[in-house]
């Protein structure tokens, strides 16, 4: 018994120590180029993914369903999906899941950034604020994500986006908009975004069409997720590391 407890402790140091080494790879990181991400991905992140997996607590979905409900903030990603938006607030950004199978991916972008207005003008820009609905649930024993809606609206950018008022507008968009009309499930439409600057339109629409998305975590405890997401077999899967609020 004293053996396994030893063991369990080295374990834990040895998988701490590797957390920390992760976090402070991309903690403070300015987001780059879709392709410069992955590289970074192969290049320097890959051996710490390799690792946590191999520590991984919670293998199976049920015990990782405990630690998925709450609120994270998705501090690096190769998701393109991101990329096709204006600039996003990391510290500004949702991943919520609830018990009742709802979540959604709620962040702040600021406008502006990529045109040649000057900083007086681009002060004057709302922010943009974007939620992308989702199911999810298991399917064939893992985990499964379909779109449902995706929401827009464009705030005074000096009021930050909080996790209160984040969680707020989800719960408000879940009670009022989707289970008082649960027929309304369908398939779900290719977002109108023509009033942004959307470096690739034809991928976030391929992206947010995409009807259903497998994500498998590749390690997930209390507060850390690395998490691995494809939405076609074609295509190549995306990366995202995650901290619970």
């Amino acid at each position: 018994m004293l053996d396994l407890l030893v063991e369990n402790q080295l374990s834990a140091r040895k998988t701490l120590k590797v957390k920390n080494k992760i976090l402070a790879r991309v903690q403070g990181r300015k987001p780059e180029t879709l392709n410069a991400e992955i590289n970074f991905y192969k290049t320097e992140l890959l051996p710490y993914f390799i690792k946590l997996s191999q520590y991984n607590p919670a293998l199976s979905v049920t015990e990782q369903l405990r630690l998925l409900v709450g609120v994270w903030t998705p501090i690096w990603s190769t998701i393109s999906f991101h990329e096709s938006l204006p600039q996003r607030i990391q510290e500004q950004s949702f991943q919520i899941f609830q018990h009742d199978g709802y979540c959604a991916s709620i962040a702040r972008y600021i406008l502006g950034k990529e045109s040649s207005f000057s900083e007086n003008i681009q002060s004057k820009l709302p922010a943009y604020d974007f939620m992308m609905l989702q199911k999810y649930g298991v399917k064939n024993g893992k985990w499964d994500l379909q779109n449902i809606d995706r929401f827009q609206a464009f705030k005074n950018r000096e009021i930050p986006l909080t996790l209160e008022s984040a969680y707020s507008w989800f719960t408000n968009i879940v009670n009022t908009k989707v289970k008082l009309n649960p027929a309304e499930e369908t398939l779900p439409k290719a977002p109108e975004l023509e009033n942004l600057e959307i470096n690739h339109a034809n991928e976030l629409k391929k992206t947010y069409l995409a009807t259903s998305q497998v994500f498998e975590h590749l390690y997930i405890d209390n507060d850390l997720r690395l998490v691995k997401t494809q939405t076609d077999a074609s295509h190549l899967p995306s990366y995202t590391i995650a901290v619970k609020r």
